[in-house]
Parts: C-alpha cells; structure tokens; sequence
C-alpha cells in the first residue's frame, strides 16, 4: 500500500516536472531577448540627474596655462556628465571661438 502511494508520488512529481521544463523552455526565447535589450542599455551612458556648468571656451590662446585649463574642464565635464567616448570630440569642437576654430 505504501509502495503503491511513493510510487503514484513520484510519477506525479515526474509529470509536474516535465511540465514545468516545458514552460520554462517556452519562455527561455523571451528571457533571451530581453537579456540583449538590456545589455544594450550598458553601453549608454545614464542620463545625469546633476545640472553640469558648461565648460569655458577655447578662443586659441597661445597659453600652455589657458589651454591646460580647457582641457582640464573638458575632462572633468565629461566624467561628471558622463559623455561616451565617441562623443568626446565633436563636443570639444563646440567650445572653440575665434582662433581656435581654425
């Protein structure tokens, strides 16, 4: 009798089991799909909460000390407002004035 109930036990168990394998490989696709959404969002550089100050510009001084200076604000202007690494130089290009420019 108790053989007969461990063994009805465990055939149930083993159904149950099968079905569940069977759901979660219905949904593996869908899981897999929003692991390569996400891993996407990585890349991105989240958006800033904090109001950065723009940088001064460049206007071509020929001054190590000025032009120390811009790049020094440049660099910290990116790490605080988190620029990607391919967007770093058209952005630097903004801030030249008059000499610079040329």
């Amino acid at each position: 009798m108790l053989d007969k109930w461990v063994t009805s036990t465990i055939e149930e168990a083993s159904i149950l089991t099968d079905a569940v394998d069977v759901r979660v490989d219905g949904v593996q696709p869908e899981v897999n799909l929003l692991k390569r959404v996400v891993g996407r969002d990585k890349d991105r550089a989240p958006i800033s909460k904090v109001k950065v100050p723009d940088p001064k510009p460049f206007g071509g001084a020929r001054s190590a000390k000025e032009l120390e200076n811009f790049l020094w604000d440049m660099e910290t202007y990116f790490q605080v407002a988190r620029i990607p690494e391919a967007e770093k130089v058209s952005i630097t290009s903004i801030y030249f004035t008059s000499d610079a420019k040329l």
